[in-house]
């Protein structure tokens, strides 16, 4: 498996990174993975991680068997991979990286020269060590390029019908992960939606000592200084891309759960979010926030570092 690592390394950049242990998982986000470096027109590593937590200890245990038992099992893996994403790519575009030690941190290393790195919301432990729901959330927590978790019975990919949605709160990481769906809004022919969300609670959260009119004017204008911030982000979208629809929306409740909540009712075919925000004007894009909507979300979601 050196030979293959080696060989892969040498790349200046690994374009799209797909983890692959051959689970369900794995498989929904190999088929995002490919359609996307289609799209994009961008190379796809296809990496697989041997992971070697359940190795045997006991002394009649042969690391020369047990090596070559691995290497063969992860040819294997990543063979299937390659004939599956051949159907849409060139070959000469699709690497395989075998690598062993924990799927997460391999992912994250990796990232580091890609462009965009995806992971199944779940996929299997065993040998494979895989792409489990905790190495979904470390990669998009510490991968050093925008992280994919493709979520869902099935592959949905932004489109016409399909919009990316933007959650945003002017932080920086919110300013950069709306610059990237716009990009993918753009390259996908889709609308974009930007959503805040009034995470302020009701009016018994305020001082005692405020009446209940100045409360309340309070809060309407928080919410009229929202709604002119994403006015001015959605003008700022459709003069720099005539043609891009762009829609906003100011969300109630719980930050993770209302954007969750959000792309299910719009049918959304992205969620691209920062990977922590401010409390600022509207409270979100904590890590927490993060994490719920990976974990809600009825399609894949691009976090931004």
């Amino acid at each position: 498996m050196d030979a293959a690592v080696s060989k892969a390394n040498e790349t200046t950049s690994h374009g799209i990174v797909v983890g692959y242990d051959g689970s369900p998982g794995a498989r929904l986000a190999l088929d995002w993975a490919v359609e996307t470096a289609k799209r994009d027109e961008r190379p796809l590593t296809l990496l697989h991680c041997v992971g070697l937590t359940m190795t045997p200890t006991f002394r009649a245990y042969d690391p020369g068997v047990q090596a070559q038992a691995y290497d063969e099992m992860s040819r294997g893996v990543l063979a299937e991979a390659i004939e599956i994403a051949a159907e849409t790519l060139d070959r000469k575009e699709i690497h395989p990286l075998s690598v062993i030690g924990s799927a997460a941190a391999e992912l994250v290393g990796v990232s580091s020269q890609a462009d965009l790195v995806v992971t199944g919301s779940r996929g299997h432990g065993a040998i494979s060590g895989g792409l489990l729901g905790s190495t979904s959330y470390a990669v998009t927590a510490h991968a050093h390029c925008p992280a994919v978790v493709v979520r869902g019975q099935f592959v949905v990919h932004a489109g016409p019908s399909h919009p990316v949605v933007a959650a945003f709160d002017d932080s920086k990481n919110a300013q950069k992960a709306l610059e990237t769906a716009i990009q993918v809004a753009v390259a996908a022919e889709a609308p974009l939606h930007v959503v805040a969300v009034d995470n302020v609670g009701g009016l018994e959260a305020w001082p005692e000592t405020d009446t209940m009119l100045g409360r309340e004017e309070m809060m309407e204008q928080m919410h009229r200084r929202v709604g002119e911030t994403l006015k001015h982000v959605a003008d700022d979208a459709e003069r720099a891309h005539p043609g891009l629809e762009v829609q906003t929306n100011l969300l109630g409740g719980g930050a993770g759960a209302a954007i969750a909540a959000y792309a299910v009712d719009v049918k959304a075919g992205l969620v691209v979010l920062g990977s922590r925000g401010h409390g600022g004007f509207t409270g979100m894009l904590l890590g927490s926030v993060s994490h719920r909507v990976v974990h809600d979300a009825p399609c894949p979601v691009m976090v931004i570092h």
